[in-house]
């Protein structure tokens, strides 16, 4: 994983403004409008009147305790940080429970509208106490940017069981005092019969790492990790917020889940925790509920890809809504450095959903563009479908090798590109193949040849074409691939797969999408093809649109994404483009002749490939005006039954 601008010196002292910045890079240093480091560690964001309001723990050098407060950054951008300044310092009275000095976490602040006060949460450990205290910190300010009046601390709910307590489990009798030894099958049924609520019955229950929530009703929550961090529990706020009205449920008991973030999208909750391995990273967690009151189920780790295993060497801490863009979610995570606090880095990383549950993957940069791309696909698996394999591009670099190789020189169609891996590569979420003009040596040049890839001396034009041959290749399903096609004269853009045996045509191709113009008029192509009784001559069942029926619809449909899509199963291969049919192969029309030993090619596996050629026998005449030329992928996903 690359640690972006690690190499920048004087991080934490002021040197010159800061470079206004248009992008989000995990893992940096984040430079606030002085040009410092973010110090708001463990902290999550308000977005108040058209600004978002970030609030987390100044940390030290040396220290992670509690020395100067809770500080405030504002933005308009996400990107670009001002210093508020100390929303709630800690006192130097010794008899405070904010002393200098004490441990003040993950401060949450929320806004209520009926009293016009901005309320703070935070997990408060009293100074010299190490963790024992386990209380929450409530305080109040009238503006975002405080200053905020210290209230009071607690254990929540004194006196009050949770919902989902059943009444067996309130008058067990079992204590934590009956068990010598902690974690045998004994004293884990115990405590999931709630032994430690119990214990903390009287004086409240502990809370430790913790956020905050409000509901579209306007009720507030505070979850926070409670029974020796054992347990989640979920606790309503008062109508002011300042205080706990005893309703609260316990979930996941014995699950040891720390750092809870929440969001809530399309009426579903969704809940991404940490297991307890204090500083150290490790995999995350997820829970879903369709009421906030549970039943909670939990879900695999959402974080997917290299470093997934670790959350990306983050915790959890928040997720932030960014407003105005619809499913759009961003996962705020710590990536702690307890031997000097103060550089801990920020990994926020947008939320992409697949089967209707979020995922985290790893990008260098991003801003927040990436979700007009990706929002509303989500890649819920079609009915008695399930996704298999997806290439979704959003790590910047080039493509995956384990998924893709490459197509390099001159290679089919006397097209007029040199093919070569530098034109593929992929940069704030899509794969971008581009057309170039420009001058290659062909190294397989021989001046009298009457091969058309050895005789031509120079080739005018680059591209890139990759492929899964060899890596990754499938047996019927349901293909999908968005993109965005270049339609200049001259660009022969397409997705196609091609059979794992057998020589072409016997081997079967299949052409979900080609775009070309024939006799000088733009058309997109929908074809199959198959073997004969003839060397190198298919048979073929081809579909030919006319541009002009797209963009006679819509005249921008060339600048926009459109989804190409074929679902191939025993019986037939069809071929549609944002869900309209264009072209419907039954498998019992398509055997190979003698050549192909009258075989059916669509019956084995077929590998995928995606390419951009110029010219030859079907590009036509290249505008040369138009280059450089972009394809663009957004994704590539393979579902079967």
């Amino acid at each position: 994983m690359k640690h972006l601008l690690t190499g920048i010196l004087c991080l934490f002292t002021p040197t010159a403004p800061a470079q206004k910045l248009d992008a989000i890079y995990p893992g940096a240093i984040l430079p606030d409008d002085r040009g410092i480091h973010v110090n708001a560690h463990g902290g999550g964001i308000l977005y108040h009147e058209g600004k978002y309001y970030l609030f987390g723990e100044h940390k030290g050098e040396k220290s992670s305790a509690a020395f100067v407060g809770v500080t405030c950054y504002s933005s308009g951008d996400l990107y670009n940080w001002r210093y508020e300044g100390v929303a709630l310092p800690v006192s130097d009275d010794p008899k405070s429970d904010i002393v200098s000095g004490c441990v003040l976490e993950r401060p949450k602040v929320i806004y209520n509208a009926k009293t016009q006060k901005f309320v703070m949460y935070f997990h408060l450990e009293l100074k010299g106490k190490g963790y024992e205290a386990a209380r929450v910190g409530v305080a109040v300010g009238d503006r975002a940017t405080g200053p905020f009046t210290y209230l009071k601390s607690c254990r929540p709910n004194a006196g009050q069981y949770p919902l989902n307590l059943t009444e067996a489990q309130r008058t067990a009798t079992t204590k934590v005092s009956d068990f010598k030894e902690w974690w045998t099958p004994e004293w884990k049924q115990a405590a999931i019969d709630g032994m430690f609520t119990r214990r903390d019955f009287a004086g409240g229950q502990m809370s430790r790492d913790m956020t905050l929530y409000v509901d579209d009703d306007g009720k507030a929550y505070h979850i926070y990790s409670s029974e020796e961090n054992l347990t989640l529990q979920l606790a309503e706020l008062s109508d002011d917020y300042l205080s706990h009205t005893g309703k609260y449920i316990r979930i996941a008991p014995t699950g040891h889940n720390e750092a809870p973030a929440i969001f809530k999208k399309d009426g579903k909750y969704f809940m991404i925790t940490s297991g307890c391995t204090g500083w150290a990273p490790n995999a995350a967690r997820l829970f879903t509920a369709d009421n906030i009151w549970g039943p909670w189920t939990e879900h695999p780790n959402p974080a997917v890809g290299t470093g997934a295993d670790l959350t990306f060497e983050s915790q959890s801490t928040y997720i932030q809504p960014v407003i105005g863009k619809k499913d759009a979610f961003i996962f705020m995570a710590d990536r702690w450095t307890p031997q000097h606090p103060i550089d801990a880095r920020y990994i926020w990383l947008p939320i992409l959903f697949e089967n209707g549950l979020p995922v985290l993957k790893w990008l260098d940069k991003w801003d927040l563009s990436f979700f007009d791309r990706h929002c509303g696909l989500d890649p819920q698996s079609p009915a008695d479908y399930r996704l298999v394999w997806a290439d979704e591009f959003d790590t910047d670099g080039k493509p995956n090798p384990d998924f893709w190789s490459y197509e390099q020189g001159f290679v089919r169609n006397e097209e007029f590109q040199w093919y070569q891996p530098d034109n593929a590569n992929i940069h704030g979420g899509v794969l971008v193949i581009e057309g170039k003009k420009e001058k290659i040596k062909n190294l397989n040049y021989e001046k009298k040849s009457k091969d058309w890839k050895k005789n031509r001396k120079f080739a005018e034009y680059s591209a890139a074409s990759i492929k899964t041959v060899g890596k990754k290749d499938f047996l019927y399903g349901r293909f999908e691939v968005r993109a965005k096609i270049p339609t200049a004269s001259g660009s022969w853009p397409a997705i196609w797969t091609l059979g794992r045996e057998m020589p072409w045509p016997s081997n079967g191709e299949i052409d979900m999408m080609e775009y070309y113009r024939i006799k000088d008029i733009p058309h997109i192509l929908a074809n199959v093809a198959w073997g004969t009784d003839t060397p190198s001559r298919a048979k073929w069942n081809t579909q030919t649109v006319p541009f002009s029926k797209f963009t006679d619809k819509d005249p921008d449909w060339a600048a926009k994404f459109h989804i190409w899509r074929m679902d191939w199963n025993e019986e037939a291969i069809r071929l549609y483009l944002d869900d309209e049919l264009l072209n419907e192969t039954l498998l019992r029309d398509t055997q190979n002749g003698s050549l192909g030993n009258h075989t059916n090619p669509f019956r084995q596996p077929h590998y995928i490939l995606l390419n951009l050629a110029i010219g030859g026998q079907n590009g036509g005449t290249p505008d040369d005006a138009a280059f450089p030329l972009r394809y663009e992928i957004d994704y590539v996903r393979v579902y079967q039954k």
